[in-house]
């Protein structure tokens, strides 16, 4: 008989622990995913001498998202990440075909945020406490002569979407902040700009 209720509480038990776990890797992460659109845009500079191209965030610490009735208050939830990162990469036409384009410490200036540099830019925007905003602004110059595309999300299969991640610590929640570009971005995700 003990051998049955043994076996009944070990049964109960394991049912029990089936019931709470989640497969959902954004559980077990702490993940959140909201969306928003241009937070993140491209330009080029008006004066006609100034060749580069300018990867420009400016993300408000209080953002009005479509799903919510209160706007989200990124630093709150995230537990105060003091960034958000993204990533973008640069090809270069050549023959026909498209080649990545490694871009060297020399070739992006970093006015606002921060960025580490390859195959791609791994960029970060930095909270400001006067502004209460995330921030980043980055030219690529002394690009060499020809056509360029720009693409957000290294490794991403998302077009026209630059995929924000907070810097979370501890655990806090991490903010998947998906910013749809409308503006500067072709159907297929890319800024095409031609250097002289």
């Amino acid at each position: 008989m003990k051998t049955i209720q043994y076996f009944f509480f070990v049964a109960l038990a394991t049912i029990l622990m089936a019931a709470d776990c989640s497969n959902k890797d954004s559980e077990f992460y702490n993940d959140v995913f909201v969306s928003a659109p241009n937070l993140v845009t491209v330009t080029r500079s008006a004066i006609p001498e100034d060749q580069g191209v300018y990867v420009i965030a400016t993300i408000p610490k209080l953002l009005n998202v479509t799903t919510m009735t209160h706007p989200l208050d990124i630093y709150q939830t995230t537990g105060g990440a003091a960034k958000l990162n993204f990533s973008y990469e640069l090809e270069k036409e050549n023959a026909g075909a498209w080649d990545y384009v490694e871009i060297t410490n020399a070739q992006i200036q970093v006015t606002k945020g921060a960025a580490q540099v390859d195959s791609f830019v791994f960029a970060s925007t930095i909270y400001n406490t006067v502004t209460q905003s995330y921030e980043y602004q980055a030219g690529l110059q002394a690009l060499p002569a020809g056509n360029y595309r720009l693409s957000f999300g290294y490794n991403s299969d998302a077009n026209n979407i630059v995929e924000l991640r907070s810097e979370s610590i501890n655990n806090n929640l991490f903010l998947n902040l998906n910013s749809p570009n409308t503006t500067d971005l072709d159907g297929s995700g890319y800024y095409h700009f031609t250097i002289n």
